[in-house]
């Protein structure tokens, strides 16, 4: 009887543990997601910042007169981000990847790293980005401004989340929209994506509100949101909860994008 009373006993410890575990782990992975959202936030914010100043978002690649790329926006944006000193620093007129400019390479802005992604050692490539090319919001070496977004600021994507990401965080590198994936956190093919368990981030133009985005949300939503003046007959809803998107296709929607929900 003696033993069966041990036994049970180091049952209920082995289990509380295991739950005291589960439960820090969660407010880990919160505190984590939480950082993640609000460099999302800083970003957007700075984004809107540099729009009041020139009248028109920055380019996604600065390029040189002969049109070779030199670097990124995020380049442009540091003195919106409280990096005044770094931008300063930055030669404007070379490569990114140029020898005076590699040695800032190892100063990567906070606001560009998620804490979800600080573990694979690599600090100096960015989790947040645009979606670049003809007809979205970052068209390469063109600027846009909130009069250009015809499908209206609260249907077009201005900033997202990526994990395991490689690019440089100066590197005018973004993800394309004629290369990526439009299913979330698609392993195969670069794609929005993210280590939370509640989905990548992603920022609207209209406010500088973080959206979860869920794994089974409609490509063909996720493909109209991308571009600023497609005209795509689709429909969304809004979120229901704070920090939360869910997305679904109208059968109009989904035939006229020839996305499969």
């Amino acid at each position: 009887m003696r033993y069966r009373g041990c036994a049970v006993f180091l049952i209920l410890v082995v289990l509380s543990g295991w739950w005291l575990l589960k439960q820090v782990s969660k407010a880990r992975e919160a505190t984590r997601e939480m950082a993640c959202q609000s460099c999302l936030n800083q970003i957007a914010f700075a984004l809107y910042w540099y729009h009041d100043t020139y009248e028109a978002f920055p380019p996604a690649v600065v390029a040189d007169e002969g049109g070779t790329p030199l670097y990124s926006w995020r380049v442009l944006l540091l003195p919106y981000l409280g990096c005044t000193e770094l931008y300063d620093e930055f030669d404007l007129n070379a490569s990114w990847d140029s020898p005076q400019n590699m040695r800032l390479a190892a100063r990567t802005p906070p606001y560009f790293r998620c804490p979800s992604g600080l573990s694979t050692g690599d600090v100096q490539s960015t989790n947040y980005v645009v979606i670049s090319g003809p007809g979205t919001a970052f068209p390469g070496t063109q600027s846009t401004s909130v009069s250009d977004f015809q499908d209206g600021v609260e249907r077009t994507i201005l900033l997202v989340e990526i994990a395991n990401s490689t690019i440089h965080w100066m590197e005018p590198r973004d993800l394309d929209l004629a290369d990526m994936s439009f299913v979330i956190d698609d392993p195969g093919t670069p794609s929005i994506s993210s280590p939370h368990p509640r989905g990548p981030g992603i920022v609207l133009a209209n406010n500088i509100s973080v959206y979860r985005c869920q794994p089974d949300m409609s490509p063909a939503v996720l493909k109209s949101l991308m571009t600023i003046a497609g005209g795509e007959p689709v429909a969304f809803e809004r979120p229901r909860q704070r920090n939360r998107w869910s997305g679904r296709s109208s059968q109009a929607g989904e035939a006229s994008s020839g996305a499969n929900p």
